[in-house]
């Protein structure tokens, strides 16, 4: 499906009004530096955040995007963890959430998710205003968080743009939705 809402960001004029949801691939672009891959899009990402920080633009997040970023941030040190020879057969929640490793790892993202909470408005979930059948028509064809975002995005009437590094979107129609990607 050919979707003339997905935008490049190096083609976006960010503008002091404009509104942003940031994917939590995004996120962890920016925030996670266990990752450490994809610099090119680690730089890319980067820049356009400072953008709009530097125009004044507004960020939105909510919890299922600190949760995801929380969840996927852990199971990443989880996997570097279980490369040591003494933790190669290590459980996710028997082993590693009892572990030295897990608390310092937590303690970091606590840190992480306030510095994302600083330059970040919250705003509430609106489950309640989401458009089920639209998500649920997205998620036959996408992930269910990636559907929930877009109709969070359209239900949310600020006139959302959202950043993601996910190509998906362009699989489905996301309605008045601008995607920005690169």
């Amino acid at each position: 499906m050919e979707n003339n809402k997905i935008l490049k960001i190096k083609e976006y004029t960010i503008s002091s009004t404009d509104c942003f949801f940031l994917d939590n691939n995004v996120w962890m672009f920016l925030f996670c530096p266990l990752g450490n891959y994809q610099k090119k899009k680690q730089s890319v990402y980067s820049n356009f955040f400072a953008d709009i920080l530097s125009h004044r633009a507004t960020i939105y997040i909510n919890s299922l995007v600190l949760s995801e970023f929380a969840n996927t941030y852990l199971r990443l040190d989880f996997q570097l963890w279980k490369r040591m020879p003494e933790n190669c057969r290590a459980d996710y929640k028997r082993d590693y959430l009892q572990s030295e490793q897990y608390a310092a790892t937590a303690s970091l993202i606590l840190a992480v998710m306030r510095n994302i909470l600083k330059v970040s408005e919250r705003m509430p979930d609106n489950f309640n205003s989401v458009n089920l059948d639209l998500l649920f028509d997205h998620f036959k064809i996408i992930d269910f968080n990636d559907s929930y975002f877009i109709e969070y995005c359209r239900s949310c009437g600020k006139n959302m743009l959202f950043v993601s590094d996910d190509k998906d979107f362009s699989k489905i129609d996301c309605g008045n939705v601008k995607v920005l990607t690169m």
